[in-house]
């Protein structure tokens, strides 16, 4: 069993955008649920954020956008972006603290307590350095990645989430010391339509942008096969100090918002090869973090068997967890999905 840390406050449920919008925080509440059902806090130390400084926070932020969010978040109205984001009273300290759970989490792994710690409030990888954008106000992962440069030299991050992580790209793009690792659906007009193969980042951080844009319809095998093909190889050859794990539910079989066919059995598949990369080259250091997924049940499924996993904890009552099948794409998508490796091999300059 590895030593793990789970940062948690009940100030998360504030971050749950009203309506009908597909972002709340009722993911957040079903997986805690479903680990303290299977006593998993036996083995899980549970650790409450503290709110973060402005001053930290403008590490990726400017100070005008930050108070534009405390502005809207008073006045309670309008939007933070071009519509994906509303504004509501609170949500610049409902933010904050998700935000700060992922510094906290930072933090608890250079301590050296724990070699593991998990923020599934956390994984607001769209948000940029002067505005909102798809459901996300401040953009933790570039947040803990440039705070990580102090202790580590060498940071990966690696994006499961549906969706491209544009903020996280944008914010870092130049960024040397930080190996950026994004899994993705790709296809026309779809949110936020970048990540394709060619953005590999600029200046001293061109190559350290690695976009792996996946056609619709990608099952498990077609998945795992593009993981297999790049992201190890990548990541053995980069050997990071730090993994950061966006595990974002949204690219399982049936969520609303994206067409990839991930089963909780790709996900684990993922997560576990993800955890095993840590312990050969991190010292066992890793980041967990949320992001998308608006198939609550199936998100807090993903989530509390991956905690599982990278905690340790091997009982058969995760297992009843699991979707009682595996995905696999059509021979037209295994096609895309080789054609998408061979160019990002041809790019990047590896076999």
């Amino acid at each position: 069993m590895h030593k793990t840390a789970f940062i948690w406050t009940d100030e998360y449920y504030n971050y749950s955008f009203p309506g009908y919008h597909p972002f709340k925080s009722l993911r957040e509440s079903m997986t805690k649920r479903l680990l303290e059902e299977r006593s998993a806090f036996h083995f899980i130390t549970l650790i409450e954020p503290k709110p973060i400084s402005e001053e930290v926070l403008q590490l990726v932020h400017s100070k005008e956008y930050i108070e534009f969010v405390k502005y809207k978040s008073k006045e309670g109205q309008g939007y933070l972006d071009d519509g994906d984001t509303p504004a509501f009273k609170g949500i610049y300290e409902a933010a904050l603290i998700r935000i700060s759970g992922s510094v906290k989490a930072l933090e608890l792994i250079k301590g050296g307590e724990f070699n593991h710690a998990i923020n599934i409030g956390g994984g607001f990888h769209h948000a940029k350095r002067n505005r909102a954008a798809g459901f996300c106000v401040f953009n933790d992962v570039a947040l803990i990645a440039k705070l990580g440069e102090n202790s580590f030299s060498k940071i990966a991050i690696v994006d499961i989430d549906g969706h491209h992580a544009d903020g996280t790209q944008e914010l870092l793009i130049d960024d040397d010391k930080v190996l950026k690792i994004s899994l993705h659906m790709f296809h026309p007009n779809f949110f936020p339509g970048s990540g394709d193969v060619n953005e590999i980042g600029v200046g001293k951080g061109e190559g350290y942008t690695i976009n792996i844009p996946l056609p619709p319809g990608t099952g498990d095998d077609g998945y795992l096969l593009a993981f297999d093909e790049i992201v190890i190889p990548v990541i053995e050859r980069y050997k990071p100090e730090l993994i950061i794990l966006i595990t974002g539910g949204d690219s399982y079989f049936n969520d609303p918002l994206v067409e990839l066919k991930l089963s909780t059995h790709g996900y684990l598949d993922v997560v576990t090869k993800v955890h095993h990369l840590a312990h050969k080259y991190s010292s066992g250091r890793l980041i967990m973090l949320g992001g998308g997924g608006y198939n609550y049940d199936a998100t807090a499924r993903i989530w509390t068997i991956s905690i599982a996993e990278i905690a340790g904890i091997y009982d058969l009552e995760y297992e009843t967890l699991h979707d009682p099948f595996s995905t696999k794409s059509s021979q037209f998508v295994m096609e895309k999905i080789r054609s998408t490796i061979d160019r990002i091999k041809k790019i990047h300059s590896f076999n």
